[in-house]
C-alpha cells in the first residue's frame, strides 16, 4: 500500500530491466499530456504499453507534486470493484458509508496528480466512466491509460504503440548499423542477462535479425526468445521459431497478424519447456497476482509435480522469462505477465485441472488468512498487513470462486471473517461488505463462520454509518448463534450489538452489549476477549469513566505485552488519554495519547484512522493550553487524514463536540489568515511528519526538533527519557512512574535504566540533582 498521505510521491515500481528504444514515443506521450488530460496507449498484448506508460510517468515525477500512482487493473475481474481499486492504490479509506467515487473526486479535486490506469480493456466501460468522472472533478488530474482499445470519451488522445523497428533480413545492407534498431538492442540486452557470455558476433547477426523480424518487433516475444540462449544458439532459435510460425500461418494469405505472432511465440516457448515445466506453467496461471515459492509448493505440487521439484522448476521458468521476479523487503514473489498467464490458462483448461487448481488456490488463501488472524495480535501484525496488501488480487479470486456456489460459500464466510481486521485497518469497508453480503446470501445453514461473517458485516456497516444494515446483521448473527451449541459464537453475536450503538453516537447503550459479550468470551478465546476489552475501554473513555478505562487498559497490557502485540495496546493507551481528558487532566491526556502515537510510529502501524484519533485529541489539548497555532496545525493534519479515509472528521460521533470546540477556540485566538495558514501547514503533512511534529516538536522545513535537551552540554535525551527524569525528580518509584505514564512496570524500569546509562549516573539522586541544576539555569 502507498503511504496514506495526500503528499505521497506515488507508488511507481522501480524499473528492474533497462528500457530500450521508444524515444520518439516517449516524447510524443509527454507532449500530448501537456495538451490532453487523458492519453490512452493502445496496441496488442506484448507490444510494451505498460512499460512505455511507466517509463513516461517516471520521467514526470517533478511535475506532479501530489504523486504519480499506478493502478493495476489486470488483477480486477469485477467492474464494481474498479473505483475501490483506484482508491486503494491512492491509500484512500472509506469509512462513512460513501461510495469510493466521491471519496476519489474530493481527494483529487485540488491536487496535481497523474494516474496510470494499466490494462483497462476487460473493464473498458467502467474505466471510461470513472476516468470521465474524475477528470471532470479534478482540473489538475492527468491520466495515462493502457488498453487494447480506446476508452472513447471526450478529450481522449489515443496513441497506438507500435512494435519496435527491426531490420529487413532480405534488404541489402540490413546488417549494417544494427545497433540503431531497438528490437536488436532488446534481444542482445536480454540475451546477455540470461547468458552473460553472449555477444552479437558476425555469425549470429543473420539469425538474430531474422528472429526479431519474424516476431514483428514485439518486445514480449523477443524477450521470450532471448531467454532460450543458455540452451539454444541464435540459429537454433531461428529455425525452431520459423517452423512454429510457418505451421500456424498455414492456410492463410500473407504473414500472420501480430496477435498470432505473440501466441505462436508463446506456444513455441511452451513447446521447448520440459513436460514438468509445461505442467507448472499451466498450474501457475491460476494465480491472479504474485506468488511465493511456499504458495507454489502448497497449491501446485500434486500428482506428477512434487513439492521438492518446485524450486528448480520455478528457477527454470524464471530463466526462460515465463515468470517475473518481484523482490519485497520481507519476501520474493513471482508473477506472470498478462499474455503469458492467459496462454497458461488455456493450457490449464485443456488439462482438465482447472477446477481442482481453483479449489486448491482457494484453500491455500483460506489457510493463509486464518494464520494471519491468529498473528494479528502479535509483533508480526504489520508484516501480515503488508502481505495481505500484496495478496489482495488472489484473495479476491478465492472469494469469487467461493461465493458463486452454496457448496463453497462456507469458505468465503471463513475468509471474510478472518479479513475483518484487514478491511478495517485498510478502510476497505465497502469491499468487505460486498464479499460478505454475497457469501451470506448463500444458504449455507447455521455455523460459527456464519456468525463471525455477520459480525464483520455489522462492524463494517456501522463504521460506514449504515446503522440499519448494521442492526440487521447483528440480528442475523444472534439468530444464527441461537441455533448453535457454541459459547464463542454466542459471545461474538453479543459483541455485534455494540457497534451500531457506538457509531450512532449512543456509547452508553453500547456498554451492556460489550460487557455481556466479555463475560462469555473471556472464558473461551483470548483474541475475542481482547477485541471486547479494547471496545469496552474506548466506550468507558468516551463516557468519561477514566478509572474504568485505565483498569481495562491494564488488563489489556497484561495480555498483550508478553506477546509483543502493539495495535490493541496503542488503542487502549489512546482510550486512557481520552478518559483523562474527559476528567479534566489535559496534561496527562496528552502524555497518554502521545505514547499511543509513539507506539504506532515505532512499530510502523500503517493505521490512518488511529493516527487521526491521536492527533485530534492532541489538538484539543493544544487549544486548551492556549497554543492555538499548534491546535490549528493539528486540525489541518486531522482533516487531511480524514479526507483520505472518506470520513468527515477523524473521531467518533461521541467525541465530535470536543473537535468542534477545539476549532472554535483556535479560530477565536487567531485571525483568519493565521488560522488558515496553520491549518494548511498541517494539511500538507504526511502521517510521518505529523507524528514528528507531535513527538519532536518540528514541522516540515523547520530546523531543530525538540528531541534533545535544551542545554548543549548534556546528552541527547529523547522526549520520553526527559519525562522519566522529571518523574524521578518528583520522587516517584518505578511502579508510580508506570501508573503515571500508563505503561507496565517492566517498561518503566527499562526507561529508567536507559536514562541512567545515557546520563552516566548510577542512582536516582544524581538524576534529581542534574535536573535541579537545569531548572536553576537562567
Amino acid at each position: 500500500m502507498p503511504r496514506s498521505s495526500q503528499e505521497g510521491i506515488g507508488n511507481l515500481p522501480a524499473e528492474l530491466t533497462s528500457f530500450v528504444g521508444r524515444r520518439s514515443e516517449t516524447s510524443v506521450v509527454k507532449r500530448h499530456l501537456t495538451r490532453s488530460r487523458l492519453v490512452t496507449l493502445t496496441g496488442m498484448g506484448g507490444v510494451g504499453k505498460t512499460r512505455l506508460a511507466l517509463h513516461v510517468a517516471a520521467g514526470l515525477r517533478q511535475q506532479y507534486r501530489h504523486g504519480i500512482w499506478l493502478v493495476r487493473l489486470d488483477e480486477v475481474r469485477d467492474e464494481t470493484l474498479m473505483p475501490q481499486t483506484v482508491a486503494a492504490a491512492l491509500g484512500l479509506w472509506d469509512l462513512r458509508g460513501r461510495s469510493p467515487v466521491p471519496v476519489l473526486t474530493e481527494h483529487l479535486a485540488e491536487r496535481r496528480t497523474l494516474l496510470v490506469l494499466d490494462n483497462c480493456e476487460h473493464l473498458i466501460d467502467a474505466a471510461a466512466k470513472l476516468a470521465e468522472t474524475l477528470l471532470a472533478a479534478a482540473p489538475d488530474l492527468r491520466i495515462v491509460a493502457t488498453s487494447r482499445e480506446a476508452l472513447d470519451i471526450a478529450g481522449e488522445t489515443v496513441l497506438v504503440v507500435p512494435p519496435l523497428p527491426t531490420p529487413d533480413p532480405d534488404r541489402p545492407g540490413a546488417y549494417h548499423e544494427l545497433a540503431r534498431y531497438p528490437a536488436i538492442t532488446l534481444f542482445v540486452q536480454r540475451a546477455a542477462a540470461t547468458a552473460p557470455s553472449f555477444s552479437l558476433r558476425e555469425a549470429d547477426q543473420a539469425p538474430v535479425v531474422e528472429i526479431c523480424h519474424r516476431l514483428d518487433g514485439l518486445p514480449l516475444a523477443i524477450e521470450l526468445a532471448a531467454a532460450w540462449l543458455p540452451v539454444l544458439s541464435p540459429g537454433q532459435i531461428r529455425d525452431r521459431l520459423r517452423d512454429r510460425l510457418r505451421l500456424l500461418s498455414r492456410g492463410r494469405r500473407g504473414a500472420p497478424d501480430r496477435q498470432q505472432t505473440l501466441r505462436a511465440c508463446l506456444a513455441w516457448s511452451f513447446d521447448l519447456c520440459t513436460r514438468l515445466e509445461q505442467r507448472l506453467w499451466a498450474r501457475l496461471s491460476v494465480f491472479v497476482g504474485g506468488f511465493t515459492l511456499e504458495t507454489v509448493e502448497s497449491v501446485c505440487a500434486f500428482g506428477d509435480l512434487a513439492a521438492g521439484d518446485m524450486l528448480g522448476l520455478v528457477s527454470s521458468l524464471l530463466d526462460k522469462s515465463v515468470l517475473v521476479r518481484e523482490p519485497f523487503p520481507d519476501a520474493v514473489q513471482y508473477r506472470m505477465l498478462e499474455s503469458v498467464r492467459a496462454f497458461g490458462l488455456d493450457r490449464l483448461r485443456e488439462t482438465g485441472e482447472f477446477a481442482t487448481l481453483r479449489r486448491r488456490h482457494r484453500d491455500w488463501y483460506e489457510q493463509m488468512t486464518t494464520r494471519g488472524q491468529q498473528d494479528w495480535d502479535s509483533p508480526r501484525h504489520q508484516s501480515w498487513l503488508d502481505r495481505l496488501d500484496r495478496e489482495l488480487p488472489d484473495l479476491r479470486a478465492a472469494l469469487e470462486f467461493s461465493v458463486m456456489d452454496a457448496a463453497e460459500a462456507s469458505a468465503a464466510l471463513r475468509i471474510g471473517a478472518c479479513l475483518h481486521s484487514y478491511w478495517v485497518a485498510r478502510g476497505m469497508n465497502e469491499e468487505g461488505r460486498h464479499w460478505l453480503g454475497r457469501a451470506l446470501a448463500q444458504p449455507t445453514g447455521p455455523s460459527p463462520e456464519r456468525v463471525r461473517a455477520a459480525y464483520t458485516a455489522d462492524i463494517l456497516a456501522a463504521m460506514q454509518g449504515d446503522i440499519d444494515a448494521a442492526r440487521d446483521w447483528m440480528r442475523h448473527a444472534r439468530q444464527t448463534a441461537a441455533q448453535l451449541d457454541d459459547p464463542l459464537s454466542h459471545g461474538i453475536a453479543l459483541l455485534a450489538g455494540g457497534a451500531p450503538e457506538l457509531h450512532s453516537g449512543n456509547a452508553a447503550a453500547a456498554v451492556p452489549h460489550v460487557e455481556r459479550a466479555l463475560a462469555v468470551l473471556q472464558d473461551h478465546d483470548d483474541f475475542w476477549t481482547l477485541m471486547a476489552l479494547a471496545g469496552l475501554a474506548m466506550l468507558k473513555a468516551i463516557l468519561g469513566d477514566t478509572a474504568g478505562a485505565l483498569l481495562i487498559h491494564r488488563r489489556i497490557l497484561a495480555m498483550t505485552e508478553p506477546r509483543g502485540e502493539v495495535r490493541l495496546r496503542s488503542q487502549s493507551v489512546w482510550a486512557v488519554g481520552v478518559g483523562l481528558w474527559m476528567q479534566g487532566e489535559p496534561g496527562r491526556a496528552a502524555e497518554s495519547v502521545t505514547q499511543s502515537l509513539e507506539l504506532r510510529n515505532k512499530h510502523r502501524l500503517s493505521d490512518t484512522y488511529g493516527a487521526a484519533l491521536c492527533l485530534d485529541v492532541l489538538a484539543w489539548v493544544s487549544a486548551h493550553d492556549g497554543r492555538a497555532e499548534r491546535a490549528a496545525t493539528l486540525l489541518g493534519a486531522v482533516a487531511a487524514l480524514s479526507r483520505t479515509m472518506g470520513a468527515p472528521t477523524g473521531t467518533y460521533p461521541g467525541l465530535l463536540h470536543h473537535h468542534q470546540e477545539c476549532e472554535r477556540q483556535a479560530r477565536e485566538a487567531l485571525d483568519e489568515a493565521r488560522f488558515q495558514a496553520a491549518f494548511a501547514r498541517g494539511g500538507r503533512m504526511t502521517i510521518e511528519e505529523a507524528t514528528a511534529f507531535v513527538i519532536a516538536g518540528t514541522a516540515p522545513g523547520e530546523e531543530g526538533g525538540g528531541g534533545a535537551p535544551d542545554d548543549a552540554e548534556g546528552p541527547a535525551l529523547t522526549r520520553r527519557e526527559r519525562q522519566i527524569c522529571e518523574l524521578i525528580t518528583e520522587g516517584l518509584s518505578n511502579r508510580q512512574i508506570a501508573d503515571r505514564l500508563v505503561i507496565s512496570q517492566r517498561t518503566a524500569e527499562s526507561h529508567v535504566q536507559n536514562s541512567l546509562m545515557k546520563l552516566g549516573f548510577t542512582n536516582r539522586s544524581q538524576v534529581a540533582a542534574w535536573m535541579a541544576t537545569r531548572q536553576r539555569r537562567p
